[in-house]
């Protein structure tokens, strides 16, 4: 379902005055709301790293979450590194749109800012010192993302969720998975297999989404041509390159993505 940009402003601007001094969690929970109604989700959940360094629940949009990756998920930057992730939860199958990955990372920024002002604002209590945890673990678990993109051949956002994923799947926490990462230790070779199968499945869906819009701009060129509205035809065709662009960097992600590490 795309998003468009005025979609994300009237989301953004509904949320009016928040004011963490009031209440983090209270805050945290009204902002997950607004995205999960934005993205007609089932749930809209935030994971930070705790105090155990395990990735684990912070908050959700109807107050409850599962410890575990989202179908729709970005990293929550604070300071160059994550302290958690912003996932967006579906039971229907859904293939997801460039443009919601841009407003969960534009929501994701607008968690990052709150939880800044949490800190400085020495609000208290269980998420709180939960957020100051995630605070002092980011930079090695930066370190372990900038690893596993350069070795591993992933992106960021895929690196993340791959660290946590495994970390869970091994009792071990998250904050010792990323050690281990930094210190030279490989992750299980199955969990990499299959990071690089979604990948390359969602950068093929990307490709199909733009040589289709490619498609649709170069008939509605014609159609214009026709018409003798030259104008808006060198537009289309315009919007026709820009799309066969996006197919350009999309191909080579996918081979990125099969490159062996």
């Amino acid at each position: 379902m795309p998003i468009t940009p005025a979609q994300l402003a009237r989301s953004l601007g509904a949320l009016g005055l928040l004011d963490v001094e009031q209440g983090l969690a209270g805050t945290l929970q009204q902002v997950l709301g607004s995205a999960k109604t934005l993205f007609d989700a089932d749930r809209v959940g935030l994971m930070l790293v705790d105090q155990a360094g395990a990735l684990g629940w912070a908050s959700a949009s109807d107050g409850m979450a599962e410890a575990r990756s989202g179908d729709l998920n970005v990293p929550v930057q604070v300071g160059g590194g994550p302290v958690g992730s912003l996932d967006v939860y579906v039971i229907a199958p859904r293939r997801w749109e460039d443009s919601e990955a841009a407003a969960l990372h534009a929501y994701a920024g607008l968690v990052a800012s709150l939880l800044v002002a949490a800190v400085t604002a020495r609000v208290t209590g269980r998420l709180a010192d939960q957020l100051q945890a995630a605070f002092e673990h980011r930079l090695l678990i930066e370190q372990a993302v900038e690893i596993l993109v350069d070795r591993e051949g992933l992106d960021a956002q895929a690196a993340l969720a791959w660290l946590g994923a495994v970390a869970r799947s091994s009792g071990c926490p998250l904050i010792q998975m990323a050690r281990d990462v930094v210190g030279g230790v490989p992750l299980p070779s199955d969990r990499l297999a299959q990071a690089r199968a979604l990948r390359r499945e969602a950068t093929d869906l990307e490709v199909a989404t733009h040589r289709r819009d490619s498609e649709l701009h170069e008939g509605a060129a014609r159609s214009y041509e026709r018409r003798g509205q030259a104008g808006r035809a060198q537009t289309e065709r315009l919007q026709a390159a820009a799309a066969r662009g996006r197919i350009i960097d999309a191909e080579a992600e996918r081979r990125r993505a099969d490159a062996e590490p």
